[in-house]
């Protein structure tokens, strides 16, 4: 079984928190999962209160233990580039550009 083990009394505190009072919805399950998973709560039933995939259950603990209050927030996206030709005034292309998707 998987758990949460050792955790702090300031970061039980700094979850609590977070789980109360984070913006982000990502944020405030997770610190609540790894709140449940010290109280022995196992990855199977943790999946089934947050309606999530054991393995995303895991990956949250592992985050958690890697990163500690860190691993609450999403990593950044790798972004997708766009290759986009611009098109002249004859419709020819004169110009090939390289966007990043987000910029729309």
């Amino acid at each position: 079984m998987r758990y949460v083990r050792k955790i702090s009394p300031d970061e039980v505190e700094f979850l609590r928190e977070v789980s109360r009072r984070s913006r982000n919805y990502r944020e405030r399950e997770r610190a609540k999962a790894i709140l449940l998973s010290f109280k022995g709560y196992n990855v199977t039933t943790l999946s089934d209160i947050f309606e999530v995939s054991r393995a995303t259950i895991t990956n949250w603990l592992d985050a958690w233990e890697a990163r500690g209050t860190k691993g609450l927030k999403d990593l950044p996206k790798q972004s997708q580039s766009v290759l986009v030709k611009k098109v002249n005034s004859a419709g020819l292309a004169s110009k090939e550009l390289n966007l990043s998707l987000k910029n729309f």
